[in-house]
């Protein structure tokens, strides 16, 4: 068959399609450019907001009027049918996310066999970067998160087979590795006595070959216990310094409310211990504007805390109640006021961002190109995966010592040291 996967949402989502894609093609189906040209459409859903979860019904929609037969997974499916509605019901079929492994098998069998395995020292032409899921599910539990219903409780995938997967990503010839989850920091926690995050990045990392890792979001609370570990593991060469550590809010009082598990002091103390370890830590944290109950000083306590710790990246969702959450029922604060100070902390952000970038400016890096922009630019990554955008295209997966000469609120301008290179 001829198969178009369609993946939204966070990392782990872009890591699952991805991996129905190879599945498909090992079991000897084609991959599709486009739905039009499928038999069957494979949608990878996300549904961590109202907005989102709309949007993903309409693209369900729009796929079922080009495509025969549609798939539908991700985190929607726990949902419930019903959330379908449309002409292309009778002819979707609904994965839970952890059978997606059967998504090829459900298709059938074609009577010729898959590609056969790369020789040794044999790439496939893959992606510059690919994600590697490491675990389902989580140990929190947020009174707002949806993901969680959706995904359930912590479910790891084995150190020996996450490292099995890395190898043959790399085989396929990609440069970055990404590590990711709903918390990567909670991996391990389903067998007590088992290894632990930390021990799963240094067998990664030491694994032969040219590329990089990224380690994806991870949660306070679960941090917590193997802070000191992880910062050390963190600074394993091929490790890219950045640390995806969501705050969600700076007041202890939502903090509470959301069952987040830590206070803003403590989550000040891991960014604080994070950047002694690496000045050049590249943070990335996330904050939900409008919770239930939020105060306009709960809000001025988020803007406080973000200016103390001073992040390169920001994620601002506006609070959004999910069905089966414990926060679905309360009370959101008003959709005005809820904008207003989701605006004001993009403003914040923004500034931010700028400032702690600018600080780049003039200095000399070694970055590694892992995408290609419009125009005939280049997206490279610093050893903290802050982007620099170059005006030349050199070879995906390529190392190239650059020079930064701007800043802008997501991204810094730099331009290749021709006589380097």
């Amino acid at each position: 068959m001829r198969v178009y996967v369609e993946s939204y949402g966070c990392s782990q989502n872009q890591g699952e399609g991805a991996a129905i894609a190879r599945g498909l093609v090992a079991h000897g189906h084609g991959l599709a450019d486009s739905p039009r040209e499928a038999d069957v459409a494979v949608l990878v859903t996300c549904g961590v907001i109202g907005a989102t979860e709309s949007r993903m019904l309409r693209r369900w929609s729009t796929l079922g009027a080009l495509t025969p037969r549609l798939l539908v997974t991700g985190c929607l499916v726990p949902l419930g049918a019903d959330r379908f509605q449309g002409p292309a019901r009778d002819r979707t079929t609904f994965v839970p996310i952890r059978d997606q492994s059967r998504i090829p098998e459900m298709l059938g069998s074609p009577d010729r066999p898959g590609p056969d395995p790369p020789a040794p020292g044999m790439t496939l032409g893959g992606p510059p970067a690919e994600e590697v899921v490491i675990a389902q599910g989580c140990t929190s539990g947020c009174a707002y998160c949806f993901s969680r219903l959706a995904r359930g409780s912590i479910s790891s995938v084995p150190l020996a087979e996450v490292v099995t997967r890395a190898r043959e990503s790399l085989g396929r010839g990609t440069r970055e590795l990404r590590l990711t989850g709903l918390d990567t920091a909670a991996w391990g926690r389903d067998a007590p006595d088992g290894p632990r995050l930390p021990e799963l990045v240094r067998a990664v990392a030491g694994i032969e070959g040219d590329f990089r890792l990224r380690v994806g979001m991870m949660s306070p609370q679960t941090l917590r216990p193997i802070l000191g570990d992880y910062l050390d593991a963190l600074g394993e060469p091929r490790v890219f310094r950045f640390l995806h550590l969501p705050v969600q809010s700076g007041s202890d009082r939502v903090l509470t409310a959301m069952h987040r598990g830590y206070t803003r002091d403590q989550f000040v103390h891991q960014v604080e211990a994070a950047r002694r370890a690496f000045p050049d830590l590249h943070l990335s944290t996330d904050v939900i504007v409008g919770f239930p109950g939020e105060t306009e000083g709960d809000h001025r306590a988020t803007e406080a805390l973000l200016e103390t710790v001073g992040p390169e990246t920001v994620n601002v969702t506006r609070y959004s109640p999910r069905p089966g959450t414990p926060a679905a029922h309360q009370r959101p604060v008003v959709s005005r006021i809820a904008k207003e100070r989701s605006r004001s902390l993009t403003r914040l952000r923004q500034r931010l961002a700028r400032e702690r970038l600018e600080r780049w400016i003039g200095r000399e890096e070694t970055a590694r190109v892992l995408e290609y922009g419009p125009g005939g630019t280049a997206v490279a990554r610093l050893d903290n995966y802050l982007p620099v955008v170059l005006g030349a295209r050199p070879p995906l997966g390529a190392e190239v010592p650059v020079r930064v000469e701007g800043a802008r609120a997501t991204y810094l301008l730099g331009r290749l040291r021709t006589a380097d290179v």
